[in-house]
């Protein structure tokens, strides 16, 4: 099930995670240049309100992972 279908329903399953489960969720979990996981997760960015993408990009910053360079640019963008 997409993310966003997931944050729609059940909003409070996701506000918990970290963006690197976020990203195990959506496609194969790798973000690649417009790959299912990339499209998946920007629209899922769309929806949320932005102090969860300021807790994500806090994320990104504070707790480095191997995507987390290219996970903090689309929350950003």
């Amino acid at each position: 099930m997409p993310l966003v279908d997931i944050w729609k329903a059940t909003p409070q399953q996701l506000e918990t995670k970290t963006v690197q489960q976020l990203l195990g969720f959506a496609g194969d979990g790798r973000l690649r240049d417009e790959n299912e996981t990339s499209r998946e997760f920007r629209n899922f960015l769309r929806h949320v309100p932005s102090d969860l993408l300021a807790s994500f990009a806090n994320q990104c910053l504070n707790d480095s992972f191997p995507q987390s360079g290219l996970a903090l640019q689309n929350v950003i963008n």
